[in-house]
């Protein structure tokens, strides 16, 4: 893949996990999530995005990140040799990052579009906690050493961040999660009151699975209680994450007490001491640059690449509720189906039929002269007509008035509506997507439907009515346009009552019971072929009724089915995107690990 379709699916990918992030903030109990969004689609756009383009590996980026009140400003100040940092004793005072850099050197930075996604650079100084989504860069000194600022990380960028107190917050832990994922090196700062508050732990953790180099400034202790608050803090707060061969923490701790007004003020000569070992873990993290920015994509792309289906699972509720909707479409074509079977099918007795077998016992009549055979026969099965004709009317009862097709149809879509209508209200309060649906209701969802409805009934009314005529005359024309067939069938018809009244005859004699048997025996043969002809004609009706029930769920339950099931993600919905958006992220962090291979595998410069 060349430079420019990485760039695109760079582009895509920062783009949908963006899309991403925002549809999880519309949901409060998603805070959490949303961040790891942020920082997956941070690490995309500011991490691997300047890398594929080429950019120089410096300056790196250092992370000064923390609970409110744990004193990252000072911590700023000790990576910068100056006072820059705009400390505030009000917790979340600061509202939006701040960079500072060398006077020289770095002029140029930033240059790679989409870099730092929504944040935008402040052209002129403002107090941090301006509340927008912005940033402004202060330049420090000069990297010369043994002048004000910098000294040692004079190749570097130094962010001061907001704090880290709750996910919930809409504004500013997005711009906290742009910059980390943006750093090459965190130095995470907890103070000794609050530093195992839950959300910074959280935040830490994050940092660390993200493959973040990470540095833990320990501040505000006492110098007698620095070990065993190191101790308690690796035990309590690193515990559950990896650790080295020696069974200690891979994450290095940095102890700094509290500090008196002079050294606070002059950090450089008055706290050495605790300075100095802080800058040693940076450096040893961040040298060669070369090194530390292949480190930071490597890291960032194994982030993405094991943790992809993670960073979805949550955004897959939305589909799991998508599909409980589906569920409850299908459920409701079934029993539109099954009432369609119930209230029209089981009673219709498909009266085309009943002509169709009259019109076949009609053919199996001699033709012609052969038609005052037909009439003699007839004459002679008169009283067992009568006798069946009397005793049928005796015995069977009324046929039960059928409901109209149109009629059982309407009223089971009219049933599947109301069902579906009743249990959106039902589940209104459980997720987004059933008040969708309700909006959807109220908004014309169930008149488009039955639009619908009527254009798929015209089409099966017509086609329906074609196969059941159909049917009907290919068993009369079968017989016409098989002429020795249809012969066949005659004559042995003939030969049957022949020998019906043969046998009646040598059973009464020439005496008065031959006028019992005759009647009787030709009556019977008579019975045998109509009882094979309507087996016939109702194997068919049988058959015309499966296909009748096929072809409603065919040409009106599934077609309408499909479109119910898919309205929530149809339409320019956020379900469409929804859907689009978890099928392209992990094909496109595949395709960017994949791609990105050559480029890592390159000798340092």
């Amino acid at each position: 893949m060349d430079v420019a379709d990485q760039r695109t699916v760079i582009s895509q990918l920062a783009e949908d996990l963006s899309w991403l992030e925002d549809h999880c903030r519309r949901q409060p109990d998603l805070a959490k999530q949303a961040g790891q969004l942020r920082l997956a689609a941070g690490l995309v756009r500011n991490v691997v995005g300047p890398f594929v383009n080429g950019q120089a590996p410096t300056p790196l980026h250092i992370a000064v990140v923390g609970g409110a009140g744990a004193g990252k400003s000072s911590i700023v100040n000790f990576l910068t040799g100056a006072i820059v940092a705009e400390a505030n004793p009000q917790a979340g005072y600061t509202r939006h990052p701040t960079a500072y850099i060398p006077s020289t050197g770095l002029s140029a930075w930033p240059a790679h579009a989409g870099y730092l996604g929504p944040l935008q650079r402040l052209d002129l100084p403002s107090p941090a906690n301006l509340d927008e989504d912005v940033y402004q860069v202060h330049t420090v000194g000069t990297a010369t050493p043994g002048e004000a600022g910098f000294g040692p990380l004079g190749d570097c960028v130094i962010w001061d961040c907001p704090d880290m107190t709750t996910w919930a917050a809409t504004g500013y832990v997005p711009r906290l999660m742009e910059i980390a994922s943006l750093a090459d090196v965190i130095v995470f700062v907890a103070s000794d009151e609050r530093y195992n508050d839950a959300v910074p732990t959280q935040f830490l953790h994050l940092l660390i699975q993200a493959g973040k180099p990470v540095v833990v400034c320990l501040t505000k202790m006492r110098e007698a209680t620095i070990e065993p608050m190191t101790e308690h803090f690796q035990a309590t707060v690193l515990g559950s994450l990896p650790k080295t061969s020696q069974g200690k923490s891979t994450v290095p701790v940095v102890a700094i007490p509290f500090l008196n007004r002079e050294q606070l003020a002059d950090p450089v000569k008055n706290a050495a001491k605790y300075r100095i070992p802080l800058l040693n873990q940076v450096l040893a993290m961040s040298d060669p640059p070369a090194m530390a920015r292949k480190r930071s994509v490597t890291n960032a792309l194994r982030y993405l690449t094991t943790a992809g289906e993670g960073l979805l699972e949550f955004a897959r509720q939305d589909l799991a509720a998508l599909d409980g909707w589906r569920n409850l479409v299908r459920t409701g074509q079934v029993e539109f189906n099954n009432r369609y079977r119930r209230e029209f099918l089981n009673g219709e007795r498909f009266r085309r039929f009943d002509d169709t077998r009259e019109q076949l016992m009609d053919q199996l009549e001699l033709p012609g002269a052969g038609r005052l055979v037909g009439v003699v026969l007839w004459g002679i099965r008169t009283p067992y007509r009568l006798i069946r004709g009397f005793m049928g009317k005796a015995l069977s009862r009324p046929d039960s008035v059928n409901l109209p097709e149109n009629s059982v149809l309407e009223g089971s879509l009219r049933a599947w509506l109301d069902s579906l209508r009743a249990e959106s209200l039902r589940r209104a309060d459980s997720h987004p997507l059933w008040r969708h649906v309700v909006n959807g209701f109220s908004g014309g969802l169930g008149e488009s439907a039955n639009d619908r409805f009527k254009n798929d009934l015209l089409r099966f009314q017509m086609t329906s009515a074609d196969e059941i005529e159909s049917v009907c005359r290919s068993m009369t024309n079968g017989l016409e346009e098989n002429p020795s067939l249809l012969a066949s069938l005659r004559v042995g018809k003939l030969l049957l009552d022949g020998a019906a009244i043969g046998l009646g005859i040598w059973a009464g004699g020439l005496a008065w019971p031959s006028l019992i048997f005759v009647p009787l025996f030709a009556s019977a043969t008579h019975q045998v072929v109509e009882i094979v002809v309507w087996q016939m004609v109702d194997h068919k009706r049988s058959q015309i009724r499966s296909r009748k029930e096929k072809l409603v769920n065919q040409t009106i339950a599934e077609p309408l089915a499909d479109w119910l099931a898919e309205w929530p993600a149809t339409g320019g919905s956020a379900y469409e995107r929804l859907q689009l958006t978890l099928r392209r992220i992990p094909e496109g962090i595949a395709i960017l690990a994949k791609s990105t291979d050559n480029l890592l595998q390159a000798p340092l410069a």
